[in-house]
């Protein structure tokens, strides 16, 4: 009987301590930073065929624009796991307790993914232009029920699939 007290207490617990940690854990992106025409939040999927293969999924806030910005990456509870800015001719990476600078956000953006990414385009996709990049197919028929969808063409190396899915 006793035991069966302990487990129960246990459980209840742990479940206390995951309550409280995930109500103390609260997203403080970019989005207080910039106006209400350069900031996105929602859910962001990559997928690089590299060698080895990258696939990276998670929460995010943007704000800004390719010149300068804020991303900011979550974790399942809502914690920060990683913090990129830029600004003219310089970028930085924060996550895992380190930060890290690269000239531009381009170069940040080859260093994390090992492939080049549209950025100036993407914020152009985010709202609703269809700005043509050479080796990539933006689809952005589905924008305005939040989903956005960029693939690096067939025979472009490495191939890269974007998806982008904006909270409403």
């Amino acid at each position: 009987m006793k035991r069966r007290n302990f487990a129960r207490l246990g459980s209840t617990l742990l479940l206390t301590a995951t309550v409280l940690i995930a109500g103390c854990a609260h997203k403080t992106g970019a989005n207080a930073l910039f106006p209400a025409e350069a900031q996105w939040s929602g859910r962001l999927a990559l997928k690089v065929q590299s060698t080895p293969p990258q696939a990276f999924s998670a929460d995010f806030e943007l704000g800004g624009g390719p010149q300068q910005g804020l991303l900011v990456f979550f974790s399942p509870l809502g914690t920060t796991a990683a913090r990129l800015q830029w600004a003219p001719g310089v970028a930085t990476l924060a996550a895992d307790g380190e930060t890290r600078s690269f000239n531009s956000l381009s170069a940040l953006a080859l260093q994390a993914t090992g492939a080049e990414l549209p950025i100036e385009a993407l914020f152009d996709w985010l709202q609703g232009r269809a700005t043509d990049v050479p080796g990539w197919t933006a689809d952005l028929s589905a924008l305005a029920q939040g989903r956005l969808q960029a693939v690096r063409a067939a025979g472009e190396l490495p191939r890269v699939e974007l998806r982008i899915l904006l909270q409403r």
